[in-house]
């Protein structure tokens, strides 16, 4: 797979990223502006001065009960921990979100638009220490400009790009995509209905979620007159979901590769 980028000559991020899967389906994302990912940081700089501020309080605490290398303690490893930590676990835990990308619909994937694994997460937090020199991400901007692509410095080492999110397309929102009763199976001849084994995919089925299943039975169904394009965007607005239900096949080939799996399973 390779990624391409149009636009790498303006001046400010706010181009496409094509993305091909393995599918030979492309779509694309589009890579999120510099005033949206500053007012997104923003809320999440105001996030941690809140947090930090209740540690230091609470430290001062300590201090005043006698506590004083207690206090130091805290102060210091724990601005180190909110500081570091904040961005580092939502990014990981969170599918590349924080709080502000949350809010503002951003996420940092990979460049292949793969979600972003936690070794990813944490190269692109800690190359935040010198993106933010020599104070208000004076260097991350720099490299931004001068890249083309909306990658700062931690961006460029982690293999990453803040993109807009997606909207959330639910298949039944598709023309005719809403799903429908199965019909009842026909009684045996002895009017003694006969029940069949379930096969192994049918097991597995089974234990996903219902909303989940419902979605892949309807999806089975409309899947041979959807666009690819289409196909990739639903699999994307459920991909949470397709990592745990068919986690092998997600990880390897992606969201859209594990929901074309599980809607195989269907029809065995």
């Amino acid at each position: 797979m390779s990624t391409i980028t149009k636009g790498l000559n303006q001046p400010l991020p706010d181009t496409d990223l094509v993305v091909a899967t393995p599918e030979r389906v492309s779509f694309d994302y589009q890579v999120a502006g510099l005033g949206t990912r500053g007012i997104a940081q923003i809320l999440d700089l105001l996030i941690l001065a809140a947090v930090l501020m209740a540690v230091y309080f609470f430290a001062i605490f300590e201090g005043a009960a006698g506590q004083d290398t207690l206090a130091y303690l805290i102060a210091i490893i724990g601005s180190f921990v909110v500081i570091f930590g904040y961005h580092w676990a939502c990014e990981a835990f969170w599918s590349g979100q924080t709080i502000g990308k949350k809010v503002f619909r951003l996420r940092a994937v990979g460049d292949r638009g793969e979600p972003m694994t936690f070794f990813q997460a944490g190269i692109r937090n800690i190359v935040r220490i010198v993106d933010f020199l020599p104070y208000a991400y004076g260097v991350g901007l720099v490299v931004l400009f001068l890249n083309g692509r909306g990658k700062r410095l931690g961006d460029l080492a982690a293999g990453t790009i803040v993109v807009k999110d997606s909207d959330y397309l639910a298949l039944w929102q598709i023309p005719g995509g809403r799903p429908t009763d199965p019909p009842p199976p026909p009684p045996s001849p002895t009017g003694v209905l006969a029940f069949a084994p379930a096969s192994p995919g049918e097991l597995a089925l089974r234990r996903l979620d219902p909303e989940l299943r419902r979605f892949i039975t309807s999806y089975r169904r409309r899947r041979p007159e959807l666009p690819p394009a289409l196909r990739a965007q639903l699999a994307g607005s459920v991909q949470a979901h397709l990592r745990q239900a068919a986690p092998d096949v997600f990880n390897q080939y992606g969201p859209l590769a594990a929901l074309d799996h599980l809607a195989d399973l269907e029809n065995q």
